[in-house]
């Protein structure tokens, strides 16, 4: 049963915001399918750890969540948040929880790991002939690219670039760990790479070298490493000569600058660094003043953010959400949980991290996904600096459930956890 609601979950994640935002198919109610799901999960979970002995987690984890939650409902104390804002609140900044711990309380077996990794490829490889027919058919009038998003949902290109990039890291590291074929990991990466440079997203000229780099840093095999990595080295430097040729074709068919004017125009360097710099100030040097219960909690989570209906929207929205443009998850979190709370959010990737060097050394399978979690988390971390991670069903539901998956795997592959590993409410 667990295993079917998560593949009802993953493929909702694809398909219900763009059969909504995008073909206007449904109604709202279906982009909450993947929260719906996540409800029953989070009472599965309950009940397990209540009638359960066996189920057990690294204690870090179980500190740094209850720390977590703590720190939400004290800012909900501290700031006199409304019922609706904490409803959404709530639903923000906690539906990761559930699907993090559901590989921790219901451990996957090696044969259903395997079928959500080819069910979440097919419904990666589905975004190249989806964005073939968005540029050329159903968006081929339009100037902006901000549409090519896929399957992904409406307004998506940047979210789409960061996941596709994280495919094809993944793809890299089965390369490496010998568990897909070179022919198999080319005709992949070339289907992920493609509607990239369709979208013209700019950000993908940092995230590109990262994810072929990461890799084969941390790869513990040595064999054919150098080779291998000379390989990857040059399909790198090939890949950023396609991405800024294809950029630069469709920005000159769309009436927009190339990709070198945001280098050596200072002019538009200095409008675009405006942009996309001012939150991040603000957050730093505007959030955490005039109060230390703003500096340490913020204003309250949600409280800064505008929901679909008026009563969950939050009450400094209009004078310091719109005025400070607080829609990056990085500001987010800055102004509506403070520094503590941003600190306790960040901590999840960071431990994660760690865990994903620990699988990576696996063999098998196991290794090789862990391997692609370096990128994953170090590029989920990047992201809530220019794009909206955390309101991203996409990305923060396959990212946490990839992360709990990497914890499971990183506990499997360490005899010595054991001191480490302590039962969760035990009814002994």
């Amino acid at each position: 049963m667990i295993n079917f609601l998560l593949m009802i979950l993953l493929a909702s994640l694809y398909v219900f915001d763009y059969l909504f935002f995008v073909l206007g198919i449904g109604g709202r109610i279906m982009t909450w399918i993947p929260e719906i799901i996540t409800i029953f999960l989070a009472v599965a979970i309950l009940f397990k750890l209540a009638f359960s002995k066996g189920v057990k987690m690294p204690f870090k984890y179980l500190l740094l969540i209850a720390a977590y939650l703590l720190h939400i409902i004290s800012g909900f104390l501290l700031n006199d948040v409304s019922g609706g804002v904490v409803l959404a609140g709530i639903r923000i900044y906690t539906k990761f929880i559930p699907i993090f711990l559901v590989p921790l309380v219901f451990p996957l077996s090696h044969k259903a790991f395997r079928n959500l990794l080819i069910w979440v490829y097919g419904l990666s490889m589905l975004q190249f002939p989806v964005v073939l027919f968005q540029r050329y058919v159903m968006f081929k009038f339009s100037e902006s690219p901000d549409r090519l998003g896929g399957t992904l949902g409406w307004g998506t290109s940047g979210v789409l670039a960061l996941y596709l990039i994280t495919v094809i890291s993944f793809l890299i590291s089965f390369y490496y760990k010998q568990k897909i074929s070179f022919r198999f990991f080319f005709f992949s990466a070339v289907a992920a790479f493609i509607p990239i440079t369709m979208n013209s997203t700019k950000i993908s000229v940092v995230l590109l070298p990262i994810a072929f780099v990461v890799p084969a840093v941390f790869i513990a095999e040595k064999r054919d490493v150098i080779f291998k990595t000379l390989l990857f080295i040059s399909l790198l430097l090939g890949s950023l000569v396609v991405y800024k040729l294809g950029y630069d074709y469709y920005a000159e068919l769309q009436g927009r600058r190339n990709l070198t004017e945001y280098v050596t125009n200072e002019a538009v360097l200095n409008r675009y660094n405006q942009v996309r710099l001012k939150p991040l100030e603000a957050a730093i040097k505007v959030a955490p003043k005039g109060d230390l219960r703003f500096a340490i909690f913020g204003r309250g989570a949600g409280n800064v953010s505008k929901g679909f209906l008026p009563f969950l929207t939050g009450k400094y929205f209009l004078t310091q959400g719109t005025f400070y443009d607080v829609y990056m998850t990085f500001p987010k979190l800055m102004w509506e949980i403070g520094i503590l709370g941003t600190l306790l959010f960040f901590l999840f990737p960071v431990f994660v991290f760690f865990d994903a060097i620990k699988a990576s050394k696996s063999e098998g399978v196991s290794g090789a996904y862990g391997l692609g979690m370096l990128t994953f988390t170090i590029f989920i971390m990047l992201s809530t600096i220019y794009t909206y991670t955390i309101d991203s069903n996409i990305l923060i539901f396959l990212y946490f459930f990839a992360a709990g998956q990497t914890v499971r795997l990183s506990v499997e592959s360490e005899q010595e956890a054991s001191q480490e590993i302590r039962p969760v409410f035990s009814t002994a």
